[in-house]
């Protein structure tokens, strides 16, 4: 069960979302707010695995309270907004998935499927990089290194598909797994080579060499379809980064 918080300054729209969180029999709610300050002292306490916090609020909006989240590690945070456009540009680094109003039951399952499948590569990632020896080594060519509680572990640059941010960690997804590592999406930008990798959203990085197919979008959007299927969408405001992959490739 996902320990989770739940936070909307309206009433209606808190007790709604509640219940449909309680309704997938996944999450156990351990706090709904109406207060954003109640939520985040609730959250900075501890033990709380998944966030949900509408975007839109007095006094902090919800992009504004999930850096206010000083916990470690940090939970997963899903936001919710009646506005389609500013959710896909805010939710950035910080969440993992945003939800729409008036609220779908069925898009609400999907977030909650979503945070429980990240939680279980975190645990999972974590008690593999334990299980393994310190290594001490000079980088690999063409590997990423990826270090956690102390321990160094290596993979294949070819064999990394795409990444995707997820608060304080990062899924790397290969043909074959994936995997979670407590690091930024950011700080593992700066150890991938520019002319094999190229970020595409504040959330996403892709692989230049799985990319199949580019497909722009309206509002500077665009699609990229990697060899193995998957869709990974960019924002507008990586269009000039897009267009500049278009040139090179």
């Amino acid at each position: 069960m996902l320990r989770t918080i739940v936070c909307d300054d309206e009433a209606p729209a808190l007790e709604l979302i509640e219940g449909m969180l309680r309704d997938t029999g996944e999450v156990a709610i351990e706090g709904a707010y109406l207060s954003v300050l109640d939520a985040i002292e609730r959250i900075n306490a501890g033990g709380i695995d998944l966030a949900v916090l509408d975007v839109e609020m007095p006094i902090l909006t919800g992009v504004e309270a999930s850096e206010q989240i000083t916990v470690d590690p940090k939970p997963l945070i899903v936001f919710a907004t009646a506005h389609p456009e500013y959710a896909v540009e805010a939710f950035g680094l910080d969440a993992i998935d945003y939800v729409l109003k008036p609220f779908d039951r069925h898009r609400i399952a999907k977030a909650v499927e979503k945070a429980i499948r990240f939680r279980q590569l975190i645990e999972q990632s974590e008690q593999e990089v334990q299980g393994e020896g310190d290594d001490n080594r000079a980088d690999p060519p063409a590997m990423l290194r990826l270090k956690d509680s102390g321990r160094y572990y290596f993979m294949p640059h070819h064999d990394v598909l795409w990444i995707e941010a997820a608060g304080d960690y990062s899924l790397l997804h290969t043909q074959d797994k994936e995997a979670a590592i407590r690091r930024t999406i950011k700080s593992l930008e700066t150890d991938l080579p520019a002319d094999r990798f190229v970020r595409i959203h504040r959330s996403s990085i892709v692989s230049i060499e799985h990319i199949r197919e580019i497909r722009m979008l309206h509002k500077g959007e665009a699609q990229i379809l990697l060899k193995d299927g998957t869709i990974v969408r960019t924002s507008r405001s990586y269009r000039d980064v897009i267009q500049k992959l278009i040139d090179d490739l």
